[in-house]
């Protein structure tokens, strides 16, 4: 599961990390205010309704002492029962739907890009502070998140600080402004695409299609996967990216 693994090695670069297993689920926090960096899941496949029950409030008793946002996962194939179960399930305990992604992933090279990509673009590898703010505050703004998390998110170095296994891009229009960003992340058998994000005034350029080809062409030569959002999805199938199946994904919101 490429995003459980995702979180995991944040938590590992994270310096305030933690990864915790207790009563059938497993919490891989980085421990920010990033909430997508925060994920608790089952650890493995629920069985029925009480299951999914007991696991949920054991996740929400292990969050409950760090004040921090989190989020519960569960891919559809660890489910049994449909999502409205889930949902009547989870909201009982105050965990409330916020959003799918799906899995996609790409065995062999890109296809060719079926229009022309930007040229008017600088393409910088993100090796200092200054330039992982311009791609943590991109992820941040796309997401309506406040400049505090990209500072918290970078404070504690859960991002762009292991040169040989991440490589982070962000892309520049010709005004010098910071367009869009992409991570490919070195997970062994397959390369992780990871905090693709693109500023909502310079969406449909190509802008994301840059950086994603510029991560890949500074990673070893290997598989593809990553966790697409319903605006992503139909670039990343354009690329070459099939689909597998959706993670959903709840926030705890307790008296919502």
């Amino acid at each position: 599961m490429h995003w459980i693994h995702f979180n995991e090695w944040c938590a590992r670069h994270s310096t305030r990390g933690q990864i915790r297993q207790t009563e059938g689920v497993q919490a891989a926090w980085s421990h920010t205010k990033l909430i997508i960096n925060n994920l608790t899941t089952p650890q493995g496949p629920v069985a029925d309704q009480a299951d999914l029950k007991a696991r949920a409030e054991a996740a929400v008793a292990d969050a409950a002492s760090y004040k921090l946002p989190w989020m519960f996962g569960i891919p559809e194939p660890w489910l049994p029962i449909s999502l409205d179960e889930v949902n009547t399930v989870l909201s009982g305990i105050s965990l409330h739907h916020m959003m799918y992604m799906t899995v996609m992933e790409c065995t062999g090279p890109l296809t060719e890009p079926w229009r022309p990509l930007p040229a008017d673009v600088t393409v910088k590898r993100i090796d200092s502070r200054a330039l992982g703010f311009d791609a943590l505050n991109l992820n941040s703004r796309a997401y309506g998140m406040p400049v505090e998390v990209t500072e918290d998110v970078l404070d504690a170095k859960a991002y762009f600080t292991d040169p040989e296994k991440d490589f982070g891009f962000v892309v520049y229009n010709q005004d010098g402004v910071p367009v869009s960003t992409a991570t490919a992340i070195d997970f062994g058998a397959w390369m992780y695409i990871a905090a693709v994000a693109t500023d909502v005034e310079h969406r449909q350029k190509g802008y994301a299609e840059v950086a994603i080809r510029a991560a890949l062409a500074a990673a070893p030569r290997k598989p593809t996967a990553l966790d697409a959002s319903r605006m992503g999805e139909p670039l990343y199938a354009q690329m070459g990216y099939q689909r597998r199946f959706k993670w959903n994904f709840w926030n705890y919101s307790a008296g919502a």
